[in-house]
């Protein structure tokens, strides 16, 4: 059942951006629809009190504009490909490509640049599909009645280049129109403490960020000059600045945006900014001159060219065929991650090693939340824990609808007064786990500092089903942490086994084994490493990616900060020993250290002896007469069978 409520998130809630104009337009067209539109901050929290943690039993989706975050929430996703390809070179094209991908489904508006951006990253992964609904940023009221207006031309802007190195965009251009008296300039005064539009005598003013307002005043200056940036252009996506033009009921001069040309033909007028700026100022003061000489023609254009945007391009018309095919699109996608063989069972074992309330409750939901997939769930508390506090914690796992059961694991060594001697290292409790516990051939270890999102388990297990071979699947995880009295959540990737950093652990949750993939001499090695256990068990395995990400980690919660102190240098060489192929060369003091050259000459043949000898007694400083004469007593020795 739709819940006819979807969340949008606003990044930046302290700064006026064209977000927030995409934002407002949105509102107006949901409710026109009787849907309601939630803003929301990156990890789908409201923006507005309560300031409320949204869930998908709340929203039907959330609508990310913006590739400056990943996914942070367990709600289904859309990305808004809005944005063209430039702009993620310019600004780190291969994390902000990542974060992209991190939201479940796409939204079009028409750019081959954009979705072919998104097809080629997931071209051979079988769980995912390019974007295939459309969103345009777009409007859906008010649109007004086609007119000339005052004849003058519009602009609006941020004219944001002025804040950097770059020139303002078609600044000679623009500059020449201001001269001219014809150009009504509209946008912020200051932004970010400079005034962007200083020098221009035809600033009008600053525009409302209400979704309407900037429709009004195209429709009452007349003409709509509707430019795009060479990024835009090259993607072929239009800015905001067309449609708002076209609800406008504006006569429309645009660039020679390819998106123009294909969807609205001859029902606009264009210039060409490739042109030297005079030669375009002279393009727009022809149109200029006909628009004027001919009004009742110009409205004609603008009124064919808005007929056009009414059926295709209103922002409500888009957000319904979005809400219609929803449903459909979401379980296709889905099906696609879902186990082929729903009934093989994973085993997760969710680690306590301290009695905690609140990391009881997150395991619990981290657990409910699973969907698609036969889970045994196990609580691993440590045993006097469980002694003390045994009952409590049954009570509240049997109010489960399919309670967890709880196992006693040594998670510390004891004096006999029952007081903490020591902290057993991780391996240590891993072993007994895989030992005691386990009788499935899956198994998922998830530590107290992790929350799994709904589609974790399924797509690891549906990822190990379409890979026989593989003993390990793992997910891309979000390192969540507090920093300036902000929280933030950042994208991890593929799991580094070369070097261990504690901000950027490996993670426990991500990584679904396979039981009989692993050797049985694990013990040999596995129970002697603590910081590296997970490295350890996920580098001997071969393993493969589910390209999804499902799982967050708290990098700074205390169970991750324990690994800080520990001696990795020391685990390492165990895994060394244990597996050199897999973990490399050691990097201790003595990773360099050459064997006794006796002990290199015992272990060596006699024609290797003889080379090395013949080697030394060349570099013996001596005149050469006398190596020969050496020599030749040697050859003589050697022949005569002399040892």
């Amino acid at each position: 059942m739709l819940r006819r409520k979807f969340a949008v998130i606003k990044l930046w809630p302290h700064l006026k951006t064209a977000e927030d104009e995409c934002i407002a337009r949105l509102k107006i067209a949901a409710k026109s629809l009787g849907l309601e539109c939630i803003e929301v901050d990156s990890f789908a929290r409201m923006v507005r009190p309560p300031h409320a943690q949204l869930t998908k039993e709340d929203v039907d989706f959330v609508l990310s504009l913006h590739f400056e975050t990943p996914k942070r929430y367990d709600i289904f996703s859309f990305a808004a490909l809005w944005n063209p390809l430039q702009f993620f070179h310019d600004w780190g094209y291969r994390r902000h490509s990542r974060n992209l991908l991190t939201h479940d489904d796409f939204l079009s508006c028409a750019s081959p640049w954009a979705d072919d951006h998104v097809r080629r990253f997931i071209s051979n992964d079988p769980m995912r599909e390019g974007p295939q609904l459309r969103l345009y940023h777009s409007l859906s009221e008010p649109i007004l009645t086609p007119t000339t207006g005052e004849q003058k031309l519009f602009y609006t802007g941020i004219n944001w280049e002025r804040l950097g190195k770059k020139p303002p965009r078609h600044q000679a251009l623009l500059k020449l129109l201001d001269a001219s008296g014809d150009l009504r300039i509209y946008g912020p005064r200051s932004f970010q403490g400079v005034n962007v539009w200083e020098g221009y005598k035809s600033y009008s003013g600053p525009i409302p960020f209400d979704g309407v307002s900037i429709v009004r005043l195209i429709n009452k200056v007349g003409i709509s000059l509707a430019l795009s940036s060479e990024a835009h252009q090259q993607s072929e996506l239009m800015s905001n600045r067309l449609f708002e033009s076209l609800a406008g009921g504006a006569v429309i001069i645009s660039d020679e945006n390819p998106f123009s040309h294909r969807f609205f033909g001859d029902t606009l007028l264009y210039v060409n900014t490739n042109l030297a700026p005079e030669e375009t100022y002279e393009q727009v003061q022809t149109h200029l001159d006909w628009i004027r000489s001919e009004p009742d023609k110009a409205r004609e254009l603008a009124r064919a060219a808005q007929e056009i945007f009414r059926k295709e391009f209103a922002l409500d018309r888009c957000l319904e065929r979005v809400y219609e095919e929803f449903p459909a699109r979401k379980q296709k996608l889905t099906d696609l991650y879902r186990p082929k063989k729903p009934e093989e069972r994973i085993a997760v074992i969710f680690l306590m090693p301290e009695f905690e309330l609140q990391v009881l409750e997150q395991h619990i939901a981290s657990w409910k939340a699973q969907e698609g997939v036969d889970t045994r769930a196990i609580l691993a508390m440590d045993s006097a824990d469980l002694e003390l506090f045994g009952d409590r914690v049954r009570t509240r796992l049997s109010q489960l609808e399919v309670p967890m059961t709880v196992e006693p694991i040594e998670f510390y060594g004891r004096h006999s007064t029952g007081s903490i001697e020591f902290r057993r290292r991780t391996g240590y409790v891993i072993d007994q786990i895989i030992k005691l516990v386990l009788s499935e051939d899956y198994f998922c270890i998830v530590g107290p500092h992790e929350q799994l999102f709904s589609d974790h388990l399924c797509s690891l297990l549906r990822t190990l089903q379409d890979h026989e071979d593989a003993g390990c699947a793992w997910s891309d995880m979000l390192l969540k942490h507090k920093a300036d009295g902000n929280q933030h959540a950042d994208l991890a990737e593929k799991p580094d086994i070369h070097s261990y950093h504690n901000n950027r652990p490996i993670g426990f949750g991500r990584l679904l084994f396979r039981k009989t993939a692993l050797r049985r001499d694990l013990h040999t090695a596995l129970v002697y490493v603590d910081a590296l256990a997970m490295d350890f068990l996920y580098g001997i395995t071969n393993n493969v990616p589910t390209r999804r990400c499902t799982l967050v980690i708290d990098i700074q919660n205390p169970f991750n900060v324990q690994f800080a102190s520990v001696r990795t240098e020391e685990e390492r060489e165990i895994l060394f020993d244990y597996a050199p192929d897999i973990f490399g060369k050691p990097s201790g003091p003595d990773a360099d250290h050459l064997e006794p050259v006796s002990l290199s000459l015992d272990r060596m043949n006699e024609a290797g002896k003889t080379k090395i000898a013949v080697e030394l007694a060349h570099s013996i400083p001596v005149p050469g007469i006398l190596k020969k004469i050496g020599f030749g007593l040697y050859r003589r020795w050697y022949r005569s069978g002399a040892k």
